[in-house]
C-alpha cells in the first residue's frame, strides 16, 4: 500500500494548494450505492421508475423528457418540471443525510492549508453545510467578468448559465484561510442552475469555452498579478485531486478544461485520481495518476484524511 510519491512531495511543499474535483463517490463512501446522491441510476429511477437506463445519463434524461411530454406541453416546459422534481429529490436526500449520516462523511479532506478550491460535480451542498455546522445560511460570491453586464446591456441576468456556474460559496476557517466551493453543473439551491440532458449540457460546454477565452484575455492583461475568479481557473492553476469521480467521455466541459490546461501549462501540473484499479485500460487513466496503489476505496479515503491533517 503506497502513496503516490509526486503527490506526497506536493503535499509537503509549502504554499502549494490543491483543487479537488468531487463526484458522487463522496456520497457512495458515506451512504452506500442505493441513494439518489450516490447513483445516477437511483436518481433517474426515482424520477421515473419504469425508465430503461443505459448508463449514458444525459441521453437517458432526454428519453425521460420525451416519454413525459404532454400533448399540450413543449419539451422545454417538461424539462423544467423534471428538473424541479430532481431538485426536490436531492433536497430530501440531503436533509436525510445531514440528519442521519453526518458522521459518516470524510471531512478531514477539506483542510484549507492544503485545499483552496472544490469543484463539485454534485447538485447537493452537503460538504458546505457540514463545514458550516449545518447552517442553511450561505452567501454566493461572483467576482468573474460574468457578473458584469454584457456590452450594450444595462443589467446582467443572474439566471444565466455563465453567472450560475461562476459563482462560489466561500467557507472561512480560523485565521485567514478559506475554501471556495464551485458547482459548475448546478446546485439544488437554484433549479435553473441544474445541468442535465444534452441540451443544457451543450450550453454548458459553450460556457466553458467562454471561460477559457476570458481567462486567456485576462492573462494577457494582467501579467504581474492574477486572481482566480472561476472554477476553470482553479483547475488551470492548481494541482488536481479527483475524488469519487471517474469522468466519463460525456463530461465534455471538464475534458475541455483539462485538455486546455494541458496545452496551456508547460510544467504539466499533476492530476491525481482516487481509484481502485491500477490498469491503463480506461481512457481517463492515461491522463491521471493514481493517488494511491494497493488500497481499496475505504482505505484510500481514510489515508487521505490522515495525510491532509498530519
Amino acid at each position: 500500500m503506497t502513496v503516490n510519491p509526486e503527490f506526497q512531495k506536493l503535499l509537503n511543499t509549502p504554499n502549494v494548494k490543491f483543487t479537488i474535483i468531487l463526484g458522487a463517490g463522496y456520497h457512495r463512501q458515506a451512504l452506500g450505492c442505493d441513494t439518489a446522491l450516490s447513483s445516477w441510476d437511483v436518481l433517474l429511477n426515482t424520477l421515473k421508475p419504469e425508465a430503461k437506463l443505459t448508463g449514458q445519463y444525459h441521453l437517458d434524461f432526454e428519453k425521460i423528457i420525451e416519454s413525459e411530454k404532454n400533448a399540450n406541453q413543449d419539451s422545454y416546459k417538461t424539462e423544467q418540471r423534471l428538473i424541479k422534481h430532481i431538485q426536490d429529490i436531492i433536497e430530501k436526500e440531503q436533509e436525510k443525510a445531514l440528519k442521519e449520516y453526518r458522521n459518516c462523511y470524510s471531512m478531514g479532506i477539506f483542510n484549507p492549508d492544503k485545499i483552496s478550491d472544490v469543484v463539485s460535480l454534485n447538485f447537493d451542498q452537503i460538504p458546505e453545510r457540514l463545514l458550516n455546522n449545518n447552517s442553511k445560511k450561505h452567501k454566493y460570491v461572483n467576482i468573474s467578468s460574468f457578473s458584469k453586464p454584457a456590452k450594450g446591456r444595462k443589467t446582467f441576468s443572474k439566471q444565466s448559465y455563465s453567472y450560475l456556474s461562476t459563482r462560489y460559496e466561500e467557507i472561512k476557517f480560523s485565521g485567514k484561510e478559506s475554501i471556495r466551493f464551485w458547482h459548475p453543473h448546478g446546485v439544488i439551491e437554484n433549479n435553473k442552475s441544474i445541468v442535465l440532458g444534452l441540451h443544457r449540457y451543450a450550453q454548458l460546454v459553450k460556457n466553458t469555452i467562454s471561460l477559457r477565452d476570458k481567462y486567456m484575455q485576462e492573462k494577457k492583461e494582467n501579467t504581474n498579478q492574477f486572481q482566480i475568479t472561476t472554477w476553470y481557473q482553479s483547475i488551470i492553476y492548481n494541482p488536481i485531486i479527483i475524488l469519487g469521480a471517474s469522468l466519463s467521455p460525456i463530461e465534455w466541459d471538464l475534458w475541455y478544461a483539462l485538455t486546455a490546461r494541458s496545452r496551456a501549462n508547460n510544467d504539466k501540473k499533476a492530476i491525481f485520481q482516487m481509484r481502485e484499479c491500477e490498469c491503463r485500460e480506461q481512457h481517463q487513466h492515461a491522463w491521471f495518476q493514481p493517488l494511491f496503489t494497493g488500497m481499496c476505496f475505504d482505505e484510500q479515503w481514510k489515508k487521505l484524511d490522515r495525510l491532509f491533517n498530519s
